[in-house]
């Protein structure tokens, strides 16, 4: 089961794509209290009540993007969770390779485990196998979490089951063109000149406009490069549910699945891309180059990419790529289930002390030293408080020496605790609130699609997408017989019998909630 959900990666690289807008980049968006022991005052709230006895070791799997001194951490941890739990912590660090080649394992086996991030790619084979607990049957002890996350502690549900819960971070994320501001600028451009949107396909003209005038004034830069754009991030304008075959369209608007791979506004996208690629535009190899439109840029040899953002994004790109930006949305907002919960914690089936493995879990919602020990490391060896109150490098240390160093606060319990990194604005975390506040709301949030029955045709429908996406997506083939060569091998593949089923259990839900 977990082989055949593997071909979802596709699904994966997009919700991943996505998160990342809202993560820090290179030590730029990450997050709010204090050191570790100042922290514990103001962002542990937790109600657990400490427990007497021999404490107990929970083993923690989170995601570790980057190898360091994770026991020097542990250890710290472990000191605040004893005076707080009476608990020790094991921390389990898991790479994107290990969690796809070896986790799977590392749950079959029984290892020693009692909590863990997964994504929604592989959450149908990990119920399947029994391998993640309900925890809707240990809500005395999550209490915390349900107030921390609010409605969104819904999304963790695949019917009556509880999988887990999303992390705190950004709940809507839209996308844009990023442009270098030097070169806007050197145009004689104002943002207040671009008003793009699907209502009006005719708008992209504007950008298309725009990049003609980059290749003519700056023949040694390309205009637009990277491994994203509009066809790829089919999220930012339906609801899919996690993936893409079958959506409702419309920013999630509608109740009714269709084939986003036969929407106007696919093959429209479809067209501009040829464009772009016939009018040299893009870079000659960007269907098959893999590095992402933030590198290129950083190369010096890149104007524009295409991504999903958050609040203070262009103070982001900037860390990451040297140069101040524009942002040009080419999107609304919309909030989907799959935007929440495409990452969960959740308990897994091996745990010895399931009870405590939920008490730790409603304590590290809560807690400000736990998320930032996390993500930022050790207090006072890989980072500090600086006199402004950000989280800095201590002196004489740098992203490259640093023992630890994650910055992947995005995809840990709650983001909106952590100490923000110097360079963010001292109420990042208030813009990332306020920036939420006026998105869609699609009209199937709350809805988890559970794909057990479909997991074959899901498997040989991304084989399909894997094949034609990036050709159709950059414009490197002619796009009409392109996309009608790819609907074809979609609907021989079942894309028909994942438009059903998912419209039969939306069907279902859709009649609770009247």
């Amino acid at each position: 089961m977990f082989k055949k959900a593997i071909t979802l990666l596709v699904a994966f690289a997009l919700i991943l794509t996505v998160l990342v807008g809202c993560g820090s980049g290179t030590t730029n968006t990450s997050n709010a209290a204090g050191t570790s022991t100042a922290a514990s005052a103001s962002g542990d709230a937790a109600s657990t009540t400490v427990a007497k006895g021999e404490p107990y070791t929970v083993n923690f799997a989170y995601h570790a993007p980057k190898e360091g001194n994770q026991q020097e951490v542990a250890d710290v941890i472990t000191k605040i969770a004893l005076e707080k739990l009476n608990m020790k912590v094991n921390l389990i660090p898991i790479s994107w390779d290990t969690y796809m080649s070896k986790f799977p394992a590392m749950l079959a086996a029984k290892e020693p485990m009692d909590i863990a991030f997964n994504f929604s790619f592989t959450r149908a084979s990990f119920l399947d196998a029994g391998y993640i607990v309900d925890a809707s049957k240990y809500t005395d002890y999550t209490k915390d979490i349900a107030q921390t996350l609010g409605e969104d502690v819904n999304a963790g549900y695949v019917g009556d089951f509880l999988v887990g819960f999303p992390m705190m971070n950004s709940r809507c994320f839209p996308s844009a063109i990023f442009v270098r501001k030097d070169i806007f600028d050197a145009l004689g451009y104002k943002e207040s000149d671009f008003n793009v949107n699907t209502d009006d396909m005719s708008s992209f003209d504007q950008i298309t406009q725009m990049l003609a005038k980059i290749k003519e004034k700056y023949p040694d830069i390309i205009p637009f490069d990277g491994n994203r754009t509009f066809l790829q991030n089919y999220l930012t304008y339906a609801d899919g549910f996690g993936d893409s075959f079958g959506v409702l369209e419309n920013y999630g608007q509608t109740t009714k699945i269709t084939n986003w791979y036969e929407s106007e506004q696919c093959r429209q996208f479809a067209l501009l891309a040829r464009k772009w690629f016939t009018g040299g535009y893009t870079s000659k190899d960007i269907a098959v180059s893999k590095d992402t439109g933030r590198d290129k840029m950083k190369t010096g040899k890149s104007a524009s990419f295409f991504a999903s953002y958050v609040a203070n994004q262009v103070g982001n790109i900037k860390t990451m790529t040297g140069y101040d930006t524009v942002c040009i949305p080419v999107s609304l907002k919309v909030k989907t289930t799959t935007a929440v919960n495409g990452a969960l914690n959740s308990v897994m089936y091996q745990s010895k002390d399931k009870v405590k493995a939920f008490q730790f879990l409603n304590w590290i919602y809560t807690s400000a030293d736990f998320n930032n020990l996390l993500n930022w490391g050790v207090p006072g060896k890989d980072w500090v408080v600086n006199k402004d109150g950000f989280a800095d490098f201590p002196e004489g240390v740098t992203l490259a020496t640093v023992n630890y160093h994650e910055d992947f606060g995005f995809i840990y319990p709650n983001q909106y605790l952590m100490t923000p990194w110097v360079g963010n604005p001292k109420d990042i975390w208030d813009q990332y609130r306020a920036f939420d506040k006026d998105n869609i709301l699609s009209k199937a949030y709350g809805f988890s699609f559970n794909p057990a029955s479909v997991v074959n045709e899901l498997g040989q429908c991304s084989t399909v997408l894997t094949k034609y996406e990036s050709d159709i997506g950059f414009g490197v083939v002619d796009p009409l017989p392109a996309l009608e060569k790819f609907n074809k091998e979609l609907k021989a593949a079942g894309l028909q019998k994942i438009i059903d089923e998912k419209q039969k259990q939306l069907d279902a839900w859709l009649a609770t909630k009247k």
